[in-house]
């Protein structure tokens, strides 16, 4: 498994734990801020991403991953393409106010244009696109 995997992986799975652990106890708040600000950066995020990232679920970027698949674009491919864009994506995808409309989009119409209106990857997903053919595998 490769580092970006590794790291996605991991994050997802720590966000799952800490959702988990923070819905139970309702203890997100007591956090210090230090140490919130410290195990956010252990995952090269803010306190305020790592806040937006849990309230939005492990499946918050779901999205992302089948819009990916509509484009015709892997996780590999971004990473080959632009090391560490995955992670940004999936930041943005999670913290996306438009998850009902890209849903309907992608299940009424996956190869459709809309979504290029309101998705905040748009330009990164279009341009890795486009990109793809020209880096290896």
């Amino acid at each position: 498994m490769d580092d970006a995997t590794t790291s996605s992986t991991g994050l997802r799975g720590m966000l799952q734990r800490l959702q988990h652990w923070w819905h139970e106890r309702q203890e997100l708040g007591a956090l210090a801020p230090g140490e919130l600000n410290r195990l956010a950066s252990e995952f090269g995020l803010s306190a305020r991403d790592l806040h937006d990232l849990v309230a939005q679920g492990p499946g918050g970027a779901e999205l992302l991953k089948r819009r990916l698949h509509a484009l015709g674009v892997s996780r590999a491919d971004i990473e080959r393409i632009a090391p560490g864009l995955a992670r940004d994506l999936e930041r943005t995808c999670g913290r996306c106010g438009e998850k009902s409309t890209c849903q309907h989009d992608l299940t009424q119409d996956p190869d459709g244009t809309a979504w290029r209106q309101y998705c905040p990857n748009a330009v990164s997903l279009e341009s890795v696109r486009r990109t793809k053919g020209r880096f290896p595998a």
